[in-house]
């Protein structure tokens, strides 16, 4: 049900369904609006409250089809509700009980269990309830298993109060995190839309590239980059920014495929994006310790060449195929445009400011959000209107349920792995596989990383991961910052990877294009994604570790390494480059991103300018040919 259909000045549509959105509507953002404010709650009563209204949500938007199904749906959510309101009670008198369940609390963790899954599961599709029953069935027959995944005896009566209660279970940290980080970015993120700062965006960066080959595919990038880091899914960005620039590509002259894999590059990488980076910084900052600014700083130059490959991909690919030149005659320049809406970068700048001055996450949000809707009226009055707002306030609710029922299945995994200790094993045996090669330990991480980020909001495989992989990269030699950066780029390219590509699929249906192929070009245009984290493990030059001549001159070979690698994958250099030429190149480029030793650097740029010199040739003596 929409939300035009419950106000409407004719025909008021109050029945108790729509009543009961419109409160979850309103009271949704007003509660957390409050407590990253004034109001200060412990993080199981602020998950709590998230979950009943994100529950709630889901089961009258997404109801049973069948005939009286809404009479099941009714007691569902009274039994979500109810769970939510004994965990508030429960957590409070958990000291007095001295870690005692009673019977009762033993019967409601486990119909919160089940609740999760049921309900969850309608709007994350079916791969995490799934992989979440396989963790809970690990758990209860581990111990029959053999070898180092032998488990313990553990029964339904301890493991389902262990989700219910723990720190790392349903309600625990996964869940915490999108109640007191992620839904206030993603409420940012609608209503920075309603002021028409999303148009903006996209104006001032087709205005900037104008005069680029492909102008439009460059806006694209840029936009959803500028969108991407304060959204927190790539498939929501995708959907957000892709209805304007994906049809402007393909409008002139850019295939479908190809303009449905820009967007979609673009959108994954926005996760890597600082200063907000899809609210995954602050998540990582809770897990490792290190500072928040520490870690936007380091992650600032792996995101700048990722989107410096795409740019520079969409411009040679545009060269190669021709892409003629849009009518610019009567578009305003970067600085018209920027002078009549330059208002609209005060919330992001504010937000940015308030964040490296110090203040919390939830803090910075609350101002951001305050002072973007204050640019509304001041930049938009007409479009401030109460129904548009609600319909912003109703977005943020549907741009979180996919998330937090994520980051409550999170909880299941997470939960398990730590009562089970199966982080520990599987740590253990990526470094008894690797035996002491810090190389193919990451090689096993970036598959177990792709694997497990399937289907999952970038936040949520984060956190999976963090637990999972991310120590025995620690242990194998690398930073705790660059393992934990590294599992990250994986979690969010796992968007765009096979099979569970959702940014890929979203991206395809705007474009209206065939699935596979906009995977094919989307993995050709985020192959320096998968490149870039192996480098930046090896050489911390890139995440500004070193001296200030070491830093610069990484990034000044790790640009023109972008190039060189741009080039091999779209096969176009000043000329069309041929297949052998494109293999030579591809390695050439990667070596000029390693800085220690320095050898690699010379034999790459080497090797780029024997194979651009002959190429050119080559291209030369075919026109000569043609001539004679």
């Amino acid at each position: 049900m929409n939300i035009r259909t419950i106000v409407q000045k004719d025909k008021p549509l109050l029945t108790v369904k729509n009543l009961a959105l419109l409160v979850i509507f309103v009271g949704m953002p007003l509660f957390h609006m409050w407590t990253a404010s004034f109001g200060v709650y412990p993080g199981y009563q602020l998950s709590a409250v998230h979950w009943a209204f994100i529950g709630s949500f889901i089961l009258i938007t997404k109801p049973l089809k069948f005939k009286g199904g809404w009479v099941i749906d009714v007691i569902l959510l009274l039994l979500n509700l109810y769970i939510c309101y004994y965990q508030i009670g429960l957590q409070q008198f958990f000291v007095e009980k001295a870690g005692i369940y009673s019977q009762l609390d033993i019967y409601v963790s486990m119909l919160s269990v089940v609740l999760a899954l049921l309900i969850a599961g309608r709007v994350v599709g079916t791969i995490l309830p799934i992989i979440s029953i396989l963790f809970i069935a690990y758990a209860y027959w581990g111990r029959y298993l053999s070898g180092m995944f032998k488990t313990t005896r553990f029964t339904l009566t301890r493991i389902a109060p262990y989700l219910y209660t723990a720190h790392d279970g349903l309600f625990g940290q996964t869940l915490s995190v999108s109640a007191q980080f992620i839904y206030l970015f993603v409420l940012f993120g609608t209503l920075l839309e309603l002021t028409g700062a999303g148009e903006f965006f996209v104006d001032i960066s087709y205005s900037l590239t104008r005069r680029i080959k492909g102008g439009p595919a460059q806006a694209a990038v840029y936009s959803s980059m500028l969108m991407g880091t304060i959204n927190g899914s790539g498939a929501a960005n995708v959907v957000t920014t892709g209805t304007f620039t994906i049809p402007l590509m393909k409008k002139v002259g850019f295939k479908p495929s190809f303009a449905g894999a820009v967007e979609a590059v673009a959108s994954s990488g926005g996760q890597i994006m600082p200063p907000v980076m899809g609210a995954v910084a602050f998540l990582m900052s809770e897990i490792t310790g290190i500072s928040y600014a520490k870690i936007a700083l380091a992650a600032v130059v792996p995101a700048l060449l990722y989107y410096a490959t795409l740019s520079i991909s969409v411009y040679f690919i545009a060269k190669k195929t021709d892409v003629p030149d849009p009518d610019h005659t009567d578009m305003q320049s970067p600085l018209q445009i920027l002078r009549r809406g330059w208002p609209f970068l005060i919330p992001v700048v504010l937000l940015i400011a308030l964040l490296v001055a110090g203040y919390s996450a939830q803090r910075s949000a609350f101002y951001a959000i305050l002072s973007t809707i204050v640019i509304g009226f001041v930049m938009n009055r007409s479009n401030m209107t109460v129904q548009n707002f609600l319909n912003a306030l109703e977005g943020s609710v549907k741009g979180i349920g996919p998330i937090a029922a994520a980051c409550l299945l999170a909880g299941i995994v997470m939960g398990i792995i730590n009562l089970t200790g199966l982080g520990l094993k599987i740590s253990g045996i990526i470094e008894t596989i690797a035996n002491g090669n810090l190389l193919i330990a990451l090689i096993l991480a970036m598959l177990t990383s792709l694997l497990l980020g399937m289907g999952l909001p970038t936040s949520a495989a984060y956190m999976i991961l963090a637990v999972l992989v991310a120590p025995a990269l620690v242990q194998m030699g690398a930073t705790k910052m660059s393992a934990h950066l590294f599992i990250l780029y994986f979690g969010a390219l796992s968007t765009i990877t096979p099979p569970v590509a959702l940014s890929t699929f979203a991206a395809a249906g705007i474009a209206e294009s065939n699935v596979w192929e906009t995977g094919k070009d989307a993995m050709l245009l985020a192959s320096s994604g998968f490149v870039i984290p192996f480098i930046f493990v090896f050489n911390n030059e890139l995440l500004l570790v070193g001296s200030a001549a070491q830093i610069i001159f990484a990034f000044i070979t790790a640009m023109i390494g972008c190039v060189f690698v741009s080039a091999s994958l779209m096969g176009w250099l000043k000329v069309n480059l041929s297949i052998v030429a494109r293999i030579l190149l591809f390695p050439a480029g990667v070596m000029l991103f390693i800085v220690n030793p320095m050898y690699w650097n010379l034999i790459g740029i080497a090797l780029a300018v024997v194979v651009v010199v002959f190429e050119t040739l080559r291209n030369k003596s075919k026109k000569v040919g043609t001539y004679v």
